[in-house]
């Protein structure tokens, strides 16, 4: 009985109903707390916690949604390419702001854990807090940090910037959706850029742009900041 229920069709078939569920829940309730992969992902950790499910063994179980992750990502490309004459015209900005984001959104993150005493796995783990899951996964693997606890760091960053992003760059007064789209894009990688996505095409363009190009950035940099 727990082979079937670990087994790969019925992973999926989990992941998909859970999904559902958090989606219904979004649009019923309308709040950002209960954004869809937030709601999915506590149905399925749930469900994995009641049936005793091993972590290592859902991922496994998992592999043809992670296989997935890469063509989702060029998908991205189809705003952006839309919104290309726009973003051209901010090109200096933009390279600026990648810079800065690409460099402080890990930095802060690996600053606080530092000071709080973490060990250098959990350190490690946080250095790639800001690129979306494929590439995170390759760059742990490449800086030997631990797979599941890089993943488990960018999910949560990314639910927390896609659902706290949005309201507090609006109290802040910051109301372009450029602006917007390019700051989920760079701390909150996929999950914000589904987010700005629902918010506009404008600004789901700017934070798929803002996505790729701090993977790219952080993928190139982080292993030669590191020696590995």
């Amino acid at each position: 009985m727990t082979e079937l229920i670990a087994s790969p069709p019925f992973i999926l078939a989990l992941n998909l109903a859970a999904f559902l569920c958090g989606l219904a829940l979004y649009r019923r309730t309308g709040t950002t707390l209960l954004h869809p992969i937030v709601g999915a992902s506590a149905l399925a950790a749930a469900f994995l916690w009641l049936m005793e499910i091993p972590y290592s063994e859902y991922q496994t179980a998992s592999k043809l949604l992670y296989a997935l992750l890469g063509p989702a990502v060029v998908a991205l490309a189809v705003p952006l390419r839309q919104n290309l004459p726009i973003i051209k015209r901010a090109a200096w900005p933009l390279l600026v702001t990648l810079v800065v984001g690409a460099t402080l959104a890990p930095a802060a993150g690996v600053l606080i854990a530092l000071l709080l005493g973490a060990a250098e796995p959990v350190l490690l783990a946080l250095s790639g807090k800001a690129v979306t899951t494929p590439i995170a996964l390759g760059l742990a693997e490449k800086v030997g940090a631990a797979a599941s606890l890089t993943v488990g760091i960018v999910v949560f960053s990314g639910v927390v910037g896609a659902v706290l992003g949005p309201p507090l760059l609006a109290r802040l007064g910051i109301r372009d959706q450029r602006v917007l789209g390019f700051a989920l894009g760079i701390n909150a990688h996929a999950i914000g850029t589904a987010r700005a996505l629902e918010i506009s095409a404008l600004c789901g363009a700017f934070a798929a742009l803002a996505m790729g190009l701090c993977g790219a950035l952080t993928a190139f940099a982080l292993p030669f900041f590191l020696g590995r």
